[in-house]
């Protein structure tokens, strides 16, 4: 008996972190201040290239994103390697 409950508890686990990953990080603050701040995050993509257009820089699901000297975008890797997109 004990085997089953365990086994339901780690199905429910696994479940409700394959909806967190799926839902993504959350949006930050009203929407006039997501538009006007490009460290907010957003998931929106229409702020995000406005963002990108105004500011050069805007965080999109959780990853600040940059627009280089010559157009091309990209963001940092967890090891500070830029990667472009």
């Amino acid at each position: 008996m004990e085997i089953v409950g365990l086994f339901f508890f780690l199905i429910a686990i696994f479940i409700v972190l394959i909806i967190a990953a799926i839902v993504g990080p959350k949006e930050e603050g009203t929407l006039q201040e997501r538009y006007n701040n490009p460290d907010l995050n957003t998931n929106t993509l229409e702020i995000h290239n406005s963002r990108l257009n105004g500011f050069r820089r805007s965080k999109f699901k959780g990853v600040m994103y940059y627009l280089g000297p010559r157009g091309g975008y990209y963001y940092y890797s967890r090891n500070g390697n830029k990667v472009y997109c």
